[in-house]
């Protein structure tokens, strides 16, 4: 049984070289056809019944956006099967490959597509390219006023490492107490909002195998109203009834 196990772990590898090499081998071609379709001075006609001007090269580009996406997923999700230390999610990958800087060449590669799509847009449509720098103008002065709300929710959405360190954080105190509260949490980094929203993250994840209950009670003070989260094994009092 265990030798039959072993020629099929065998066999599977061999298939997933043979696939990644006729992947790299389909890429090469298709990058070849992109850049002599690039380098042509004239729009390229299929006897009068389609032409291959501008409009296609950047569908072109599309079309290998998504092949990249579709391979990283590959990889990804080939990663998790033979339990190599990887994010959780496919947007946890991304997140920490791009943002984090984990994978380099992760981000090359969409570098390099993003690069070549801006070029072929502004050498092809003038207009097209004004219109995305208009957008992109007003893209970074969104990103320049909301930039920080965006990158904490980004982070508490994708970031597995921040994740699990307040999941860590939680349990400890769970388990030591029989509770969690914001109140335990406020002599750390963070806000109130990133620590209930650690506890919510918690109780989500574990409310039926650990027997928890959420409670929230909202508080005022100098106009200010403030979340107050908790939660709790089932046989110990609620934290919150005194407050």
């Amino acid at each position: 049984m265990k030798q039959g196990k072993d020629e099929l772990v065998r066999v599977e590898s061999i298939t997933t070289i043979v696939v990644n090499i006729g992947t790299i081998i389909s890429w090469l071609f298709s990058l070849f056809t992109f850049f002599v379709l690039a380098i042509q001075p004239e729009p390229i006609s299929l006897h009068g019944l389609f032409e291959l001007n501008s409009a296609y090269k950047i569908l072109f580009l599309v079309s290998i956006f998504l092949a990249y996406i579709q391979v990283l997923r590959r990889f990804w999700l080939r990663s998790k099967k033979s339990l190599k230390e990887i994010e959780g999610t496919f947007g946890s990958y991304l997140y920490g490959s791009l943002i984090k800087f984990k994978r380099p060449l992760v981000l090359l590669g969409f570098l390099i597509i993003f690069g070549v799509t801006t070029i072929i847009i502004f050498e092809t449509d003038i207009f097209l390219a004004s219109m995305l720098c208009v957008a992109g103008l007003f893209g970074v002065g969104y990103i320049f006023i909301e930039g920080k709300s965006i990158l904490e929710k980004a982070k508490r959405q994708f970031d597995d490492d921040f994740r699990k360190k307040w999941l860590k954080r939680v349990k400890k105190q769970l388990y030591q107490d029989g509770y969690a509260h914001t109140g335990n949490f406020l002599n750390l980094p963070g806000d109130m909002d990133e620590i209930n929203w650690a506890i919510k993250t918690y109780f989500d994840s574990f409310e039926f195998e650990q027997d928890l209950v959420f409670s929230q009670k909202y508080l005022k003070k100098d106009f200010e109203t403030y979340e107050i989260c908790e939660i709790r094994f089932k046989h110990v009092a609620s934290q919150l009834d005194d407050e």
